[in-house]
């Protein structure tokens, strides 16, 4: 039988390079890429290079800023600043690809020649609609026809799940006082803060278990709603570096805000760590229900009995009251924190499974695909 990657078809739906074992990929807009991949087990990282791009509805902007972009079918365009292809399509359609050894560089040329054109400043292409730009990651999943997953299992990631225990629901009026964190490679584990002046503690801790057991994915319900924008404010109260990214990439745990879903709806805060994939269940159970339209509620502990994944012998608290118990009797507190990444880990296994397999077709990060 023939190979769905040996035709036309395979390739267009499932990209037309081979590698192997992708599990992360970071870019940014000056054409620089780190892919991490797991092979036989073992994580392998890889510097490269690509040429960051964009659509373009015609080349007015480059050429009013004293620019000649070198057509693509000259030999010389893949070294050159800047290069064009033109492309199918009727008039008024973005029929040109733009490409850069600097993205940046790009956007300032066209910038400052449709300054130029127009008689006043632009300062960024979101000002004009002639351009149609993806993030740097996309960028270079679609130049190189590379896809996420390949060759993996699901079984094959190694995922850490992290849930966070605090004394208030602001991180400005309380702190975290425990941290359960587990893995798919055996770790169940509590890092205490009993006092005040042990977060700082917990936090370098958690810090150091995350780097000493290397997850490509991390993972909570809630973690872009709750538990990462708690963590990133006491951080930076205590003046710590969220160094949650893998070696190869920036270390430093990068923070953006996504425009509203809806009318009336607030910016979410998103985060990102390079070379490791932030999944919020949060999100995977929204999607289920959507279909579904039956759940009792989100909440974690709900959809864990909906779902039929929670213990018997799960142990169940008041959020009110975790804090108080946990001063009388913490040992009750880390069964119940250690029960929670249980069943996080649970509705990861269940309701994951597609954006999983759309990450091995979609030239997309895995995280994006999931939220």
């Amino acid at each position: 039988m023939q190979h769905l990657f040996d035709n036309q078809a395979g390739t267009a739906l499932f990209g037309w390079d081979m590698t192997p074992g992708i599990v992360s990929v970071w870019a940014d807009r000056e054409g620089r890429a780190t892919v991490w991949r797991r092979v036989a087990g073992t994580l392998v990282c890889e510097q490269m290079r690509f040429r960051p791009w964009l659509f373009a509805l015609g080349l007015d902007d480059l050429t009013a800023a004293g620019i000649t972009p070198v057509p693509a079918d000259d030999p010389a365009s893949e070294r050159a600043a800047f290069s064009f292809r033109p492309l199918d399509g009727p008039a008024g359609s973005f029929r040109f690809l733009l490409s850069a050894r600097s993205g940046r560089e790009l956007e300032r040329a066209i910038c400052a020649g449709a300054s130029q054109r127009f008689g006043r400043a632009i300062g960024s292409l979101y000002e004009l609609d002639s351009y149609y730009r993806v993030g740097p990651v996309e960028q270079y999943l679609m130049q190189t026809g590379r896809v996420y997953f390949r060759d993996l299992v699901y079984s094959d990631l190694v995922r850490m799940q992290i849930d966070f225990e605090t004394t208030a629901l602001e991180p400005e009026h309380g702190r975290i006082f425990m941290a359960a964190v587990r893995d798919s490679r055996g770790l169940a584990l509590t890092l205490d803060a009993p006092q005040p002046e042990d977060e700082p503690r917990l936090i370098r801790d958690l810090l150091a278990l995350i780097r000493e057991r290397d997850p490509d994915v991390i993972e909570n319900h809630n973690l872009f709603g709750f538990d990462l924008p708690f963590l990133d404010a006491r951080a930076a109260l205590h003046r710590i570096p969220l160094t949650l990214g893998r070696p190869g990439g920036p270390l430093r745990l990068e923070r953006f805000e996504e425009p509203p879903q809806r009318r009336g709806w607030s910016k979410r805060v998103r985060f990102s760590a390079p070379g490791r994939e932030l999944i919020d269940t949060l999100d995977a159970v929204r999607r289920h229900d959507f279909v579904v339209r039956d759940m009792p509620s989100h909440r974690l502990k709900d959809v864990a009995r909906y779902l039929g994944v929670a213990s018997p012998e799960r142990t169940y608290i008041a959020g009110a009251q975790v804090y108080a118990t946990y001063q009388r009797d913490p040992e009750s507190v880390r069964h119940y924190a250690l029960d929670d990444v249980a069943e996080v880990d649970a509705l990861s296994l269940r309701l994951h499974g597609a954006p999983f397999a759309l990450a091995g077709m979609a030239p997309r990060r895995y995280e994006r695909l999931a939220s």
